[in-house]
């Protein structure tokens, strides 16, 4: 059977990320979640939400994009800690050793405060950073020393939403789309040659149409992929927040789509097996 794991990334970011999360999985389709070090709700979502739904899939959202960092390094963070740099500069940088090291720092401090707090079972990053092939190398490096088995991979078959490809923001996914898929094949071998000690997913579904990951979206990916292999795993993405978050309806809208019965029934109907990598990894 084709393995789906339906995944809510940011968990920690907000009040309303962590209720989307918790209604998501209660009564919708998360499977899975990955969560944010240095959310700004962090402590309530574990202490509060997470206790609530024990069965959801838990992974670290690696983090060197937004907020305030653990380890305050000085190639990216301004005179108070703050990350001030954006996904560009990494991807230019990252041959520099001692940007990797930094890095590094700071992924680790992050990964062992969530891992105090839960267990884990699965590893990626905020805006897509991890992907970034030296920045991928050293986060399976932190992987397998932790016994994290899962790490994101970011490879999406392209597929076609009409009303949505002529929005502004549609060529900048397209450009993002080309390039994670590049690094994917880049990584993807990097993960074969491991032998299983760590596992990625073969499919993703959430980068062409981010911010447009709405029902539509998420049922015509699921569609476009509903020829692949057996024992494939397929990760959708979503950042769902509930109550209509103010200047957020298109997070309001992934939230909404979680809970939508159609969804749940085309996952069935194209032989998904709605899963996690906690069960994954057994």
């Amino acid at each position: 059977m084709k393995n789906l794991v339906f995944n809510s990334d940011d968990f920690g970011s907000s009040l309303e990320a962590n209720l989307a999360i918790l209604e998501g999985h209660s009564c919708g389709v998360i499977t899975s979640t990955c969560i944010l070090a240095n959310g700004e709700f962090y402590k309530q979502g574990i202490e509060e939400v997470l206790p609530e739904i024990p069965a959801i899939g838990r992974g670290v959202h690696l983090n060197i994009i937004e907020g305030k960092s653990f380890t305050k390094p000085s190639l990216f963070t301004d005179s108070e800690g703050v990350f001030n740099k954006g996904y560009s500069y990494f991807l230019y940088n990252s041959g520099n050793k001692e940007l990797l090291d930094e890095i590094e720092a700071e992924f680790r401090a992050q990964i062992e405060k969530i891992m105090a707090d839960t267990k884990i079972d699965h590893i990626n990053s905020h805006v897509h950073t991890h992907g970034i092939p030296n920045i991928f190398n050293l986060t399976v490096k932190l992987a397998l020393e932790y016994g994290i088995k899962s790490v994101r991979l970011q490879y999406e078959r392209p597929y076609f939403v009409f009303h949505k490809m002529f929005s502004g923001k549609y060529p900048v996914n397209l450009i993002k789309l080309g390039l994670l898929n590049t690094f994917s094949i880049i990584n993807g071998n990097i993960v074969k040659n491991l032998n299983n000690k760590i596992l990625g997913n073969n499919y993703l579904i959430g980068v062409n149409y981010t911010g447009y990951m709405d029902e539509s979206s998420i049922l015509r990916g699921l569609s476009a992929l509903r020829n692949v292999k057996d024992n494939t795993v397929t990760e959708v993405i979503i950042h769902p927040m509930s109550l209509g978050y103010d200047g957020h309806q298109t997070n309001y809208n992934e939230f909404l789509a979680s809970l939508n019965p159609k969804v749940k029934e085309e996952i069935s109907r194209l032989g998904f097996n709605l899963t996690n990598y906690k069960e994954l990894n057994l």
